[in-house]
């Protein structure tokens, strides 16, 4: 019923690599989503901005990635860890990312920030 309301057709869980999250210079997508019908996607944007503009196309695969962390005392701004991450990773040719647009989700665990 809820994934009627989201128009996602099948949610699939990705393979892992198994020591993923020791490896800091590359990624992959944990949840991948496959619509219904076709989303607008936005520009690369902050869970905080509120002026996104779902101007940037459209797409039928969705991936989600997430990131947990321990927190660095010097930063703890895991917004911009977070950032720097997606364009990193969707940028570069070692991570694994089965579509252009997606979403990294990181969650700092010493700071219970996210």
């Amino acid at each position: 019923q809820e994934l009627d309301a989201l128009e996602i057709e099948t949610v699939q869980k990705e393979t892992i690599h198994p020591r993923k999250s020791y490896k800091m210079n590359s990624s992959c997508a944990d949840v991948l989503l496959f619509a219904a019908y076709k989303w607008p996607v936005s520009k690369p944007s902050l869970l905080t901005d509120s002026n996104d503009q779902f101007d940037a196309g459209s797409t039928n695969k969705y991936w989600i990635d997430v990131q947990l962390r321990w927190g660095d005392f010097d930063s703890h701004d895991v917004e911009r860890y977070a950032r720097a991450k997606f364009l990193d990773y969707t940028t570069d040719n070692m991570s694994i990312y089965p579509s252009p647009t997606g979403t990294l989700i990181a969650i700092d665990l010493a700071y219970n920030l996210f």
